[in-house]
């Protein structure tokens, strides 16, 4: 009899571990949290400006650098760069111009180093809609 009663013991005893495990793994499983949150994708057509002529520059006194450069463009812009170089500008050819948000969207840029006439060859402008331009 005392055989039956030590089978009887490991198998509730072993019944109360299982059970045990269980809830301990439950517990583990039943603590993790995942907040609310939002995922997406969407697309927007990205147009270009037109910049309007005339371009005018403004040289210094004795003509041989460019210090300004003025134009308008055919929409608002809330941040405007440019750039006069002799080729592709680099990052340290940009000026920045601020915005033009009133029509007819005149913008002017004084620029922080006056450029060398034949250096300036070609004017790159870059502006947003919203936000900045940054440049890298």
């Amino acid at each position: 009899m005392l055989h039956f009663r030590t089978r009887n013991i490991a198998g509730v005893l072993a019944f109360v571990l299982a059970g045990a495990i269980a809830v301990g793994a439950y517990a583990f499983t039943a603590s993790n949290t995942v907040p609310a949150h939002s995922a997406g994708a969407g697309a927007a057509i990205v147009s270009g400006y037109e910049v309007s002529s005339p371009t005018n520059y403004t040289f210094s006194e004795d003509g041989l650098t460019m210090t300004e450069v003025s134009f308008e463009l055919n929409k608002a812009a809330s941040d405007i760069k440019v750039a006069l170089s002799a080729a592709n500008p680099v990052k340290a050819d940009w000026t920045d111009c601020g915005a033009s948000e009133v029509a007819p969207y005149p913008v002017t840029c004084k620029f922080t180093t006056p450029v060398a006439d034949a250096a300036g060859l070609n004017l790159s402008v870059a502006a947003v809609s919203t936000g900045t331009v940054t440049i890298e």
